[in-house]
């Protein structure tokens, strides 16, 4: 149910017991025209009730007041006189806040004032002091004011709440496109390096047709699965994703991108030690996008090597080679980019420059914390 149509169902449910009790103490202590007059003032000011979130409705209610004030002092003895306080607190909290408190109070001192000096209230006998009924008036008016401000309060840190949540979904969806361009990425780009080199390799050994074709179908055929993973969270499909690379898989890539012509040395030193899913993932990663660069750009001839040293606080990894150095300043492309803010995700640091001799030479530094 909208706001507004649960307004105006509170309204009717309401508004009917109260106008009808009016009604009756309307006739009952105002005879003839002047009891028509407070009527119609309280059936406007129980319809405009309907519409309490604006600013133009509390207007009416005040307007429809001021008429009962006009006609008689009695009007506070009336039910329907609850609407005007509920009015002051509907205005300060969904409209305007200063106007409600500064008409409830003029409104306060004029009731006070017609009560105590009408001439019926006085032949019976019954009015008070009118400072006393205008401080008890007051604060009937301060209270629904103070009410529909700590209201708005509440209703200004629910938006606040939802626009972060928003802000926070909104950074999150930004994340999860960038790791998976990341992944697309270093996918299809190491794929395409290995399927490119085997492919120039093929035309000049027509012999091994056979061995080179089964290794590009074998790399498309890993590529494609990994780029299910990577967007497997985009689909609510049960075991749709497979467990993403670690340690365990960098022999198969070390083998693979031999298998593509580049001879590739793996060392390893220290005592290897557990890492979460997330740390082994950077590491094969950069350990593919290393082995992709070198494949592109360091030329027929060049060797390749992985180094994991794994120290006390950290690991050390480096993948160097010795083939021609890239072409622009070291660093640069998208692949490099990406390999950064991998590295940089779990705490670590990278640093890209080329080789004393020559070649390319990627170390990160990977701490066991992350």
């Amino acid at each position: 149910m909208t706001p507004r149509r649960a307004d105006m169902v509170s309204a009717f449910v309401a508004g009917v017991p109260l106008f009808s009790l009016s009604v009756v103490v309307a006739v009952l202590s105002v005879p003839g025209a002047r009891a028509g007059l407070l009527v119609a003032a309280c059936l406007v000011a129980h319809v405009a009730v309907a519409y309490r979130r604006t600013y133009w409705a509390f207007l009416v209610v005040a307007a429809a007041f001021a008429v009962q004030v006009a006609v008689t002092g009695l009007f506070l003895v009336l039910p329907s006189a609850l609407v005007f306080p509920f009015m002051v607190y509907s205005c300060a909290a969904y409209d305007r806040r200063r106007p409600p408190l500064a008409v409830g109070l003029a409104g306060a001192g004029v009731a006070a004032a017609r009560f105590a000096t009408d001439s019926s209230v006085a032949a019976a006998a019954l009015g008070p002091n009118p400072w006393l009924l205008f401080g008890l008036l007051a604060a009937v008016v301060v209270s629904a004011w103070g009410f529909g401000l700590y209201r708005r309060t509440q209703l200004a840190y629910v938006d606040l709440l939802r626009e972060r949540a928003r802000d926070a979904a909104a950074r999150a969806t930004a994340a999860e496109r960038a790791r998976i361009a990341r992944e697309m990425h270093d996918v299809v780009a190491h794929a395409l390096a290995v399927i490119v080199a085997q492919a120039r390799g093929g035309r000049f050994a027509p012999a091994r047709a056979a061995e080179i074709l089964a290794t590009i179908e074998d790399t498309g055929r890993t590529a494609l699965t990994d780029m299910r993973a990577a967007v497997g969270v985009l689909r609510a499909v049960p075991g749709g994703a497979r467990p993403s690379p670690g340690l365990a898989d960098l022999p198969e890539l070390l083998e693979r991108t031999r298998g593509a012509g580049l001879p590739v040395t793996e060392i390893v030193r220290g005592t290897v030690r557990p890492l979460g899913p997330g740390m082994e993932l950077v590491v094969y990663r950069t350990v593919q996008e290393a082995l992709t660069n070198t494949l592109k750009h360091a030329g027929p001839g060049a060797c390749g090597t992985v180094m994991l040293e794994w120290a006390q606080d950290d690991l050390r990894l480096t993948v160097s080679d010795d083939g021609r150095p890239p072409a622009g300043a070291p660093g640069t492309g998208n692949g490099l980019t990406g390999m950064r803010e991998r590295v940089g995700a779990v705490g670590g640091t990278l640093e890209i420059r080329t080789g004393e001799a020559g070649g390319f030479v990627i170390e990160a530094r990977l701490p066991y914390r992350a």
